[in-house]
């Protein structure tokens, strides 16, 4: 048995349901939190050079190859031939984009960088979806074939020791977004403090999505309902703007006194 068919049988017989470990490590699989990242993204000096911390496999690094419908409005944002559909609800208040971002240079930075065009690394990336799960398997698969036709620039490093580099390859002529979700949970809380100092001190833009007990600072004035499915914070340079659902079904934009400065 494959070590993707072992896991598959793992999440069928013992962890549906039981893990939040396994749950946590699905959130790390395909595009679909690009939905929670475009209303930011979108509102940043155009055009854009992404560079992702705990990049995976990329996927999360093509907003701007993807369709969006956000909440009710018959509105749909991205390529008309988009094979990927990304559909989030929405709270009243949450700036709707106008168009999906422009974006001109992509790079990921992970410990274990993922090959969209390996088969077996691909197969990984299905097995950590539930297998229930069909609409997001469809989606992890039209986004692959998305990024193998033009393949992420996805570097094998610490995101202390290699982030400065890679930053620095960015265009000096886009606004570099640095950006990661779902990523911090599993760095010690020392490593997080030192990653925010060195961040802040990168030129761009920092933008983070995290579960809201891993950065305190921004959910101290936050009131997060653990239980439904607005439990991460989305933030823009350290200020949280909105929650977020960890798999990018939900925004719920912060009133000015919610949110961290």
């Amino acid at each position: 048995m494959t070590t993707a068919r072992w896991y598959q049988a793992f999440a069928v017989r013992e962890a549906r349901g039981q893990s939040p470990t396994y749950e946590a490590l699905a959130m790390a699989v395909g595009a679909d939190r690009c939905a929670t990242l475009l209303p930011v993204l979108a509102r940043l000096p155009q055009p854009l050079a992404l560079l992702e911390v705990g990049a995976s496999a990329g996927l999360c690094l093509y907003p701007d190859a993807y369709q969006y419908r956000f909440g009710e409005d018959p509105r749909v944002l991205g390529p008309t031939d988009s094979p990927v559909r990304l559909t989030c609800a929405v709270s009243d208040d949450v700036p709707r984009p106008a168009s999906v971002p422009t974006v001109v240079w992509r790079a990921g930075l992970d410990l274990n960088p993922l090959d969209v065009n390996d088969d077996d690394d691909v197969r990984w990336l299905d097995a950590l979806i539930w297998p229930e799960q069909q609409q997001r398997r469809e989606r992890l698969q039209a986004a692959v074939r998305i990024a193998r036709a033009d393949p992420p620039h996805l570097v094998k490093g610490d995101l202390l020791a290699d982030l400065p580099a890679l930053a620095a390859q960015a265009p000096t002529d886009a606004t570099l977004i640095i950006f990661h979700s779902a990523v911090l949970a599993y760095v010690p809380p020392d490593t997080r403090r030192t990653f925010i100092e060195l961040v802040r001190g990168l030129r761009g833009h920092w933008i983070s999505n995290e579960g809201v007990g891993v950065l305190p600072e921004l959910g101290a004035t936050v009131e997060i309902d653990s239980a439904g499915p607005a439990r991460f914070l989305l933030a823009l340079d350290g200020r949280a703007v909105a929650r977020t659902g960890p798999h990018g079904q939900e925004i719920r934009w912060l009133a000015p006194h919610e949110a961290s400065v």
